[in-house]
């Protein structure tokens, strides 16, 4: 059948791992996985596809474009409402620790390549390394620490040689900034954003959930988790304004 002539079924719900799209035929929700079933983690704007049930061809669209810890979070109120909430936390922490790594991609690499006269790709490959080295073994409270001292020291390197210049000089063992030094800063808006992902204890309840005796948290738990993440990441994302594409800031240079 020519791609002209495939029904066209938009995306019903998108996840990080999942596509999943209402077949035309039999009407079965049919969950593709990007891994397994698409091969490929690209946005699908338009996809030729067969269904896994009935084998019928349709072609898939309206993929969401959200970053993945936005996804991570908008996939909690379906596993809230679905009363999984130990995986609603492990959800949220995870959104906490993908928006680090996204912050640092994008502080340490994304934006000053693109601000670097003399960016070099090869220059780029190398401090990305080092950075995952530097990152890698980092869990939810270093990778918390790092973030809050770059956000207090509103240092941003403008080259990739400032960028592997502060990599250097980043500590193995971060610890959190003092609030007077949080409250120091000069933009006021950052402060309670801040604060407040200084003070979230999602990571231990992750911690109690995930180890030994697999804690069952509530609805009540589950829920203030997700609210409290909306709250701070939202609007930290949109302020340092963060997207996992190199080519955002090559454009805005």
């Amino acid at each position: 059948m020519p791609m002209s002539d495939l029904p066209v079924v938009a995306g019903k719900r998108t996840t990080w791992e999942n596509f999943i799209a209402d077949c035309p035929r039999c009407a079965r929700e049919i969950v593709f996985n990007r891994a397994s079933d698409l091969g490929t983690f690209e946005p699908i704007a338009g996809r030729d596809v067969e269904c896994l049930e009935c084998g019928e061809p349709f072609r898939i669209v309206s993929d969401s474009v959200n970053e993945a810890y936005e996804m991570f979070l908008s996939e909690c109120s379906e596993l809230r409402d679905r009363k999984h909430y130990s995986a609603c936390i492990l959800s949220v922490a995870q959104a906490y620790e993908v928006f680090f790594g996204l912050f640092f991609r994008v502080e340490l690499l994304y934006k000053p390549f693109g601000a670097d006269s003399n960016r070099c790709l090869e220059d780029l490959n190398r401090v990305a390394q080092i950075l995952h080295d530097r990152l890698k073994d980092h869990g939810f409270a270093r990778l918390r620490a790092l973030f809050l001292q770059h956000a207090v020291a509103r240092h941003s390197p403008k080259s990739i040689a400032e960028a592997e210049t502060l990599l250097a000089g980043m500590p193995c063992r971060p610890g959190d900034p003092k609030n007077a030094d949080i409250e120091a800063l000069p933009d006021q808006k950052l402060v309670p954003h801040l604060k407040a992902i200084k003070n979230t204890e999602v990571h231990t309840l992750r911690n109690q959930v995930v180890h030994q005796r697999a804690y069952r948290p509530t609805r009540q738990e589950a829920e203030k988790a997700i609210e409290e993440a909306q709250s701070i990441l939202f609007p930290l994302g949109a302020y340092f304004d963060l997207h996992d594409e190199i080519n955002w800031y090559l454009r805005t240079a």
